[in-house]
């Protein structure tokens, strides 16, 4: 990681049932962020923990079968830390405290900003059940209004416009940091 960022990371969650578009969502964000010259982290939460990073053949895994608690693979321009253990949402995000944003694909009661992504109707249900939505990106063509109608503050996207996701994003920080100052 490079130098320690001069203000705290903005921080936030897309959520959603599987599916939805999340990771898909999370790469064009990323690809707008980077290419606007900012450091861009993302967490993606894996609900079933099955997930593997190294893969048989590789020194890595060889050490994890072996019984390493931890792996960490180095390079001239990448560091990769595999532990058998869990790590809390927060003591990660304090981890990547030098980025200027963290994304992150899920943990959807976690206390951060979040854009719900609905490919159904009967997906809104969550944007209820949830704290901290400033948003949604629909796959629905249907008016939104009505959809709307309950939530002040919410603003619809299309999921088919990240770019328009990515530079609203941008922009509301933007007005976020000067109301601090």
């Amino acid at each position: 990681m490079s130098e320690k960022s001069s203000t705290s990371p903005h921080i936030l969650q897309i959520v959603g049932y599987k599916n939805s578009g999340k990771s898909t969502l999370i790469a064009e964000l990323t690809r707008y962020l980077t290419s606007a010259g900012r450091k861009v982290a993302v967490i993606k939460h894996d609900g079933h923990d099955h997930f593997e990073m190294d893969h048989e053949g590789t020194d890595s895994y060889s050490f994890a079968q072996a019984g390493a608690d931890a792996v960490v693979v180095m390079s001239e321009k990448r560091t990769a830390l595999i532990e058998r253990q869990a790590t809390r949402l927060e003591d990660m995000i304090k981890y990547l405290s030098a980025y200027d944003w963290i994304l992150i694909e899920g943990y959807k009661q976690a206390p951060y900003p979040k854009l719900v992504m609905v490919r159904e109707d009967k997906e809104f249900f969550l944007i209820e059940t949830l704290q901290d939505v400033i948003g949604i990106v629909s796959w629905l063509e249907h008016d939104k209004k009505e959809c709307m109608e309950e939530r002040e503050n919410l603003v619809w996207h299309s999921v088919h416009e990240t770019e328009d996701i990515a530079r609203w994003l941008v922009s509301l920080k933007r007005h976020q940091e000067k109301r601090k100052l």
